[in-house]
């Protein structure tokens, strides 16, 4: 049975056809340019790691995650790469406990965490660093759709008053008869 895939991931299907398509052209080299809008990371529309699985099958999202912990590994110039072993176990916790996230707030992330924002390894790799860097991650994304949501009912409260009347003005239509 063929699974049906909803109008947002058939478009990316359609766009990248394979997982390795997909790979190609949302590598590590992007984050350079995603991070400079972190607005379009946390609200856009990108698919989420969940998703990739969905779209490409499982293990799309830990193959995708992959040369993404690499690239932060060697940027941070530790002395030993991970092993398989820990490569492996890092990419499929981080894909099954963060799969809400879509892969530019994942590109985000590597971002910051290469550039320090977060904790950071001691010339050996620990991927617990990684995972603790993540959670860090999530305060700030959580701080991001607080400022957001707190301007939306910002400009809902903007608009409402603008057609908002003072009571006394109310009680003057009603005794019109006008409402």
């Amino acid at each position: 049975m063929k699974k049906i895939l909803s109008s947002a991931l058939a478009k990316v299907k359609d766009r990248f056809p394979t997982i390795e398509d997909f790979m190609v052209a949302v590598n590590p080299d992007r984050q350079l340019k995603i991070c400079e809008q972190p607005e379009t990371c946390y609200f856009g529309n990108s698919p989420t790691l969940a998703s990739l699985n969905v779209i490409y099958g499982r293990g799309a999202a830990e193959a995708w995650l992959l040369p993404e912990v690499q690239e932060a590994c060697l940027f941070m110039g530790i002395k030993e790469m991970p092993d398989n072993y820990q490569a492996a176990k890092l990419v499929r916790i981080i894909a099954q406990q963060y799969g809400y996230l879509n892969v530019d707030e994942v590109q985000l992330f590597f971002f910051y965490f290469c550039s320090a924002r977060y904790r950071h390894f001691y010339n050996t790799f620990d991927p617990s660093i990684i995972i603790l860097s993540l959670r860090d991650f999530l305060r700030d994304r959580s701080r991001a759709y607080e400022e957001r949501e707190q301007r939306e009912r910002e400009r809902e409260r903007e608009e409402w008053e603008k057609n908002a009347i003072t009571h006394e003005e109310y009680l003057r239509l009603k005794e019109n008869q006008v409402l």
